[in-house]
């Protein structure tokens, strides 16, 4: 009977498959808790490291914040303390109103600054805010006057917190030692600065709801908390400082992040530490895990809902197990049971897997993609049947090698964990991703391909960038902040000592900012400051560096400077741009802008040296009255007022008759006769006498006053040859200059027209001079102009015929008469075998072209000699006749038509 014979060797194999069943069920079971967990606890990590950079470049940000505060505020305790010393030899009520204004200016600026004052070496308060109407105070007491007193030469002193004597607030005490010249003690100046200014700093971070900013002492003494633990008086000098926290102060370090829990409010928090940059403060920024770790709080709460779901499933597969051990005769169904439990536990594990927030799928040794969740199809693009059992094409141009490498490291065996990468969806979009890539085993242990785990981290990389960004830019303008122009600057310097060149640091503040900020609001002077910043932009290379400082304050570096000739331009420039109006808000808005230079390395070899120089070259520009610049420099400061006194003085010489002209013969050289003359404009200055036009053209040309000036010029000219022929003069050719400023932003037709209408002088008679450059830029235009005043009569010279870009070409299609041979050819003429070569075939062209030709500043017999040999037309200069006024050229004139009647050649001695 092998039926019953059988039943005794069959139940010991069922019990034994039984076993391993419930055995790998268990198994698989713990397998994938220990997978949920794994990953729940790579997601913490992934959080706190989150965590870990956000608070480091919040302290980094702040601690900026609070140092650039400081250095503001100690530039202008240096320059009322340098103020205040220089005015100490001198006292008196002018030096005193002085100090005062000084102080006032300084509080307008800075906002930081809740007091400005001034204490002599005894420490009573002579200046400064609240001094008068408070009496007589006394600072000999305070910690920073006492450290100052000893050491005159400390510089910057920040003293512990204290409650205002004037004011009542809880400040910081910033104080500059005021030093005679000898070096001894003459007082201080002292700065504060209330303790809410740094809350208010803090308030805009993003720390979440119980975050915390704390500044602190060397002795772990609290300055300012937030959140408060009580009142601010309550709060400060209370002891502060985890034994984490005062190990990594103790051992020297200047930044670091760590976690621990508060001794103030006993809350864990990951947080960053930093001591603030010139001082002997330090600052910690944290984030309570409660805030950091609330998304991540969601994720474990779905994961273990899922984990308790697969428990439910075990439980009811352990059950069926048990039944069927217990059962014999219902063995194969319940195996068959078993079978279905064990199904619906792998399709509960890929429920898991689907489910999972993170992008899982698995690639083998090719690279080809063997399963892909839900949140790969999110992540990257690709549905599932577009995508496995292919390879994924997620590897932007140029991470090829970077890739490669990766998968060599994880198929030979290696878990590689939280690497960060940038990869491309299906549509080409690039995102940054942060992944976990594990080796998969068969049961020989062969790795036969890789898991990964990945997730989207493209906002955190871009809230990195925003810290970064505001860490190193203005948050109003976007311009770079101080300490981004400081790494420029020091990169300039650099650069400067390579190549021998210059750096100029400009200091800018805008006149009246304060009147058009309080009287329109803060959003209005907001935008403004936004404007100024636009087209502050529009006046320098890309090259250059402009920064705002804080307020109305803007710094401009501008490098590689082969020489100083090339700022003045640069702040006229600056000037015009921000004198036009603004329309903001609904508002026309005007400003100006007082400016500072200073120079490296003329005026100092560092940042500090350079601005203070700068900040008090723009004081001296504001007493100046105003919308100008000084350099600190004496010499460069000489000329660019001079250039700026010119100006402004051109306006008022057109309009009060300061100008006059002088005339200079020109001779015939074959009969001696004097043919015409060339007007010579000169300015007579009421204060600075008779003007050169080389001092005063070129600013004429650059402000575009050379247009109405050059009108006078051409009115007057043929006004006085009309006068002279009416006088009993023979007709003269009267020669004018134009400029090509003329040309450009002038009507020169019409304004030689009316001058001929009005005085009715003959055009044959009047000669128009023109430099080679305005024949050869913009040439249809200036030769529209050109054939409209040889319509109307008038002759065309070439003005320093040699000196610019000649063209035999345009001599011709402009229609010119005579060219005039530029001095510089005329002056060695007799010594220089190269200029005479040159001279003489400007003639003999000349000649061939049908056209005169006058040699311009002959000087000697020798020169003449020669100009005649050649067959030159005519001649002027020295050697004949200086340039002289209307009268005396008439005088000239009847000596020459007395010595003619003589038979002498007029002016050929």
């Amino acid at each position: 009977m092998p039926a019953p014979s059988s039943r005794p060797t069959a139940a010991p194999a069922l019990r034994n498959f039984m076993t391993r069943l419930v055995l790998a069920v268990v198994i698989f079971n713990l397998g994938l808790i220990a997978f949920v967990l794994w990953a729940l606890q790579q997601s913490r990590q992934q959080y706190e490291r989150q965590a870990e950079v956000t608070t480091a470049n919040l302290a980094r940000l702040m601690e900026h914040d609070i140092a650039a505060s400081i250095r503001v505020v100690d530039q202008a305790l240096q320059t009322v303390a340098s103020e205040a010393a220089r005015t100490s030899a001198a006292p008196g009520a002018a030096s005193s109103a002085l100090i005062e204004a000084l102080i006032e200016q300084k509080l307008q600026r800075l906002p930081e600054l809740d007091g400005l004052r001034v204490a002599d070496a005894q420490g009573w308060l002579t200046h400064g805010t609240g001094v008068r109407s408070a009496g007589r105070l006394n600072i000999a007491d305070r910690d920073y006057f006492l450290q100052l007193q000893a050491d005159p030469g400390a510089g910057l002193v920040i003293g512990k917190p204290v409650q205002g004597r004037i004011s009542g607030k809880w400040v910081l005490n910033l104080a500059r030692a005021i030093q005679q010249r000898d070096g001894r003690f003459a007082g201080v100046v002292q700065g504060s600065v209330p303790l809410t200014l740094f809350i208010e700093q803090f308030i805009p971070l993003q720390v979440g709801p119980s975050g915390s900013f704390t500044l602190f002492d060397e002795d772990f003494r609290l300055v300012v908390r937030q959140p408060l633990p009580g009142e601010l008086s309550q709060t400060v000098g209370r002891p502060f400082g985890s034994e984490a926290l005062r190990a990594l102060v103790r051992s020297g370090r200047t930044e670091a992040t760590y976690k621990a829990r508060s001794i103030v409010d006993n809350v864990e928090r990951i947080s960053s530490y930093r001591r603030v940059q010139g001082t002997a403060y330090h600052l910690v920024i944290g984030l309570a895990a409660e805030d950091y770790l609330v998304a991540w709080r969601g994720e474990a709460y779905k994961a273990a809902i899922m984990v308790l779901l697969f428990l439910l499933v075990s439980i009811v597969f352990a059950f069926f197990i048990h039944r069927t051990w217990r059962s014999q005769y219902a063995a194969v169904g319940a195996l068959e049971q078993a079978y279905r439990t064990l199904d619906a536990e792998k399709q509960l594990n890929q429920t898991i897997i689907r489910s999972s927030p993170f992008a899982i799928y698995t690639r083998d040794r090719r690279g080809f993609v063997t399963a892909w969740n839900p949140a790969a199809e999110k992540l990257f693009g690709w549905r599932a049947e577009q995508i496995v059992g292919k390879p994924l094409l997620s590897v932007p141009p140029g991470k090829e090698r970077e890739t490669a490498e990766l998968r060599d490291r994880v198929l030979g065996g290696e878990n590689i964990i939280d690497f960060e990468v940038q990869r491309q969806k299906q549509d080409g979009t690039l995102f940054d991703l942060s992944t976990t890539l594990a080796p998969l085993r068969d049961a020989t242990g062969e790795v036969t391909g890789y898991l990964a785990i990945a997730a989207d981290i493209t906002a955190r990389k871009a809230a990195e960038e925003q810290i970064e960004f505001l860490a190193y830019r203005d948050v109003l303008t976007g311009l770079p902040n101080r300490q981004l122009l400081l790494d420029r600057f020091g990169q300039a310097m650099a650069h400067a000592e390579r190549t021998r060149s210059k750096v100029a640091l400009l200091f800018l503040d805008l006149d009246n900012f304060k009147t058009i900020n309080d009287s329109l609001g803060h959003a209005v002077g907001d935008a403004l400051l936004q404007e100024i910043a636009r087209r502050l932009g529009e006046c320098v290379r890309e090259t250059d560096t402009i920064s705002r400082q804080g307020g109305d304050e803007f710094l401009i570096v501008l490098p590689d400077l082969a020489g100083t000739e090339a700022i003045p331009p640069v702040l006229l420039k600056i000037r015009e741009r921000l004198q036009a109006s603004f329309l903001v808000e609904g508002h026309e808005l005007t400003t100006s802008a007082s400016i500072g230079v200073a120079l490296y390395p003329d005026d100092g070899r560092d940042f500090d040296t350079l601005l203070k120089k700068a900040d008090t070259a723009m004081y001296r520009a504001k007493d100046a009255g105003r919308n100008h610049y000084r350099f600190f420099d004496e010499q460069m400061n000489v000329e660019a007022v001079e250039h700026l006194h010119l100006k402004s003085g051109l306006r008022r010489a057109l309009a009060l008759g300061e100008f006059e002209l002088h005339y200079q013969p020109q001779f015939e050289l074959a009969s001696g006769r004097v043919i015409g003359v060339e007007a010579l404009i000169r300015w007579r200055h009421p204060e600075d006498g008779l003007i050169s036009p080389a001092r005063f053209i070129p600013v004429a040309e650059d402000s575009g006053l050379i247009v109405p000036i050059g009108e006078w010029v051409i009115q007057e000219a043929c006004r006085q040859a009309v006068a002279w022929r009416s006088a009993g003069l023979p007709p003269l050719i009267m020669a004018v200059n134009l400029s090509a400023v003329q040309f450009r932003r002038g009507d020169v037709e019409q304004t030689i027209a009316r001058a001929l209408q009005a005085t009715g002088f003959d055009p044959h008679l009047l000669e128009l001079e023109l430099t080679e450059s305005i024949l050869i830029h913009d040439t249809e235009s200036v030769l529209s102009s050109v054939r409209q005043l040889k319509q109307l009569g008038v002759k065309l010279s070439i003005d320093d015929f040699g000196t610019g870009y000649s063209s035999l070409s345009y001599l011709k299609r402009f229609d010119v008469d005579k060219l005039k041979i530029d001095q510089s050819f005329i002056r060695d003429l007799a010594s220089d075998p190269d200029d005479a070569a040159i001279v003489r075939a400007i003639v003999q062209m000349a000649g061939s072209l049908n056209l005169r030709t006058m040699a311009e500043g002959v000087e000697d017999a020798a020169t003449l000699a020669l100009l005649r040999e050649f067959a030159c037309d005519e001649a002027q200069g020295y050697h004949f006749a200086r340039p002289m006024e209307a009268q005396a050229l008439a005088d000239f004139m009847a000596q020459a038509t007395r010595s003619s009647s003589s038979s002498e050649k007029v002016g050929m001695p």
